[in-house]
């Protein structure tokens, strides 16, 4: 029953409840923002910078479609969806590489490509962005690792000349002792 009261006799949707969805959309729309920020965090060098200006152009959208959102909510709404989708390619293109990269840049082509409501779509896309960069952190959490392992192999391998003499001795004691 609550579809039909915010519906009209038309069965156009109130602009109450346009509203509504416009200021979900652009909350979700701020949280996105927010994950690309933590995201450029964990970025470096040009990918980083890339990710900073559009996530500054995105806060800046934010806050002029929050102006928008009591005058006119459709177009509100859409933008939320446009800042999302913006912030989830720009993503995409700071962290994902190669095939994998080429592969979600198309499926997250176009701004209906999450769900046919804003608010969901820019849930979903806020979702990608925060999976992205649980993904870069981890692929720099074993980079650190992998360096660390070559590290401590390069102390712990004995030199040639340590292992010649190491061997040496060992066959000095077998003919010695038998």
């Amino acid at each position: 029953m609550a579809n039909a009261r915010t519906r009209t006799t038309t069965g156009a949707r109130s602009e109450r409840q346009q509203r509504r969805d416009a200021r979900k959309a652009l909350s979700q729309a701020r949280r996105a923002a927010k994950e690309a920020k933590k995201l450029r965090r964990s970025l470096k060098g040009a990918n980083r910078s890339r990710l900073e200006a559009v996530a500054a152009a995105a806060e800046a959208d934010v806050a002029r479609a929050r102006a928008e959102l009591g005058v006119q909510p459709g177009r509100a709404a859409r933008a939320a969806r446009r800042i999302t989708a913006r912030l989830e390619k720009a993503s995409i293109r700071a962290t994902a590489s190669g095939p994998a990269r080429r592969r979600a840049l198309e499926r997250g082509a176009g701004p209906d490509a999450a769900g046919p409501n804003a608010a969901e779509s820019a849930k979903a896309r806020t979702k990608l962005i925060k999976q992205r960069r649980a993904q870069a952190k981890t692929a720099s959490k074993m980079a650190k690792k992998v360096s660390l392992g070559v590290l401590a192999a390069s102390i712990l391998t004995p030199s040639d000349a340590k292992r010649r003499k190491k061997d040496r001795k060992r066959i000095e004691r077998k003919i010695t002792h038998g």
